[in-house]
């Protein structure tokens, strides 16, 4: 609008500059012919000033928002590859007629004296004299058992670790807590698997008390006897 207003004050002071629009100009005959009045020219002068006017900022609005043109995109150019250099071909074998003519006929040596083999000496065997025959010392008799040694054998009291294998498998487990000894044998007592047990009795299937001695106790079980303490 500025600029409207800046061009109607620059024709309002054209006008007043021209002598013939002034106050002191002189009439204008009238003509035959119809004139159009001065006004009428201004205003389409005026007009088309401001549509030009119109047209530019229009134009300068459609760039603005139209925005930067895109830029051109850059074509990539396809690199040419260069082809892989080609393997070299493996040399041929040498032919073996490199090595010499086919027809060569190469020296026979002469084939080596042949040595007498030798023969190691054997050693002579030892003559070994046979020795006399060793008699045997001839061994002491054994003294014939007394039947009162083989009969003292029942009656050694042993351990229960001396006992047979078979027989310690077998043997009843006893479990002695008490004993009460004296000089007088009915007044011995044992304590076995918490039962009272005298002389002479059975504390287990099998087994008989035989003695109630200091701290040992003798018993006998199929015809062996041991001791146990107590």
């Amino acid at each position: 609008m500025s600029l409207i207003l800046d061009a109607l004050r620059k024709a309002d002071a054209q006008r007043e500059r021209d002598p013939a629009r002034g106050i002191h100009a002189r009439p204008v005959q009238a003509s035959s012919q119809p004139r159009q009045p001065e006004g009428h020219q201004y205003r389409l002068w005026l007009w088309g000033a401001v549509a030009a006017l119109a047209a530019g900022l229009l134009a300068l609005v459609a760039w603005r928002l139209a925005g930067p043109a895109a830029p051109p995109v850059a074509r990539s150019t396809p690199v040419a590859l260069s082809p892989a250099p080609a393997a070299p071909l493996p040399l041929p074998a040498p032919l073996a007629a490199s090595a010499g003519p086919a027809n060569e006929v190469l020296p026979v040596a002469p084939p080596a004296p042949a040595v007498p083999p030798v023969r190691a000496a054997t050693p002579a065997a030892p003559v070994v004299a046979a020795a006399a025959p060793v008699r045997e010392a001839p061994k002491p008799a054994l003294p014939a058992s007394t039947p009162a040694s083989a009969a003292a054998a029942p009656d050694r009291v042993l351990t229960v670790n001396e006992l047979p294998a078979d027989l310690q498998r077998d043997l009843p487990k006893l479990v002695i807590s008490a004993g009460v000894y004296s000089d007088n044998p009915a007044q011995r007592l044992l304590i076995v698997n918490g039962q009272a047990v005298a002389e002479g009795a059975a504390p287990a299937p099998g087994v008989l008390l035989e003695q109630i001695r200091p701290r040992t106790a003798v018993l006998k079980y199929r015809g062996y006897r041991y001791s146990m303490g107590y």
